[in-house]
């Protein structure tokens, strides 16, 4: 099946038009999170901030991972 990985964050939303074939929706969820938490990596800022991607199928929405990141000081 193929699935598509929407991706949000505090700046920027870009929807995937192309897609990728994944055996099954327990492969596309372990490529959600390896998706979800490198694009954190990449865009969080030492205050904080949100990434969401949204996993989808031709049809319909299935499921949103999201990571989020706050910096609370502590003195």
């Amino acid at each position: 099946m193929r699935y598509y990985f929407d991706i949000a964050d505090d700046f920027l939303a870009v929807s995937d038009s192309e897609g990728t074939e994944y055996a099954s929706l327990e492969v596309a969820t372990k490529e959600a999170i390896i998706a979800v938490t490198s694009i954190a990596r990449d865009v969080f800022t030492s205050k904080g901030s949100q990434v969401t991607v949204t996993v989808r199928n031709e049809d319909r929405p299935l499921f949103e991972m999201t990571v989020r990141m706050a910096r609370r000081q502590l003195d």
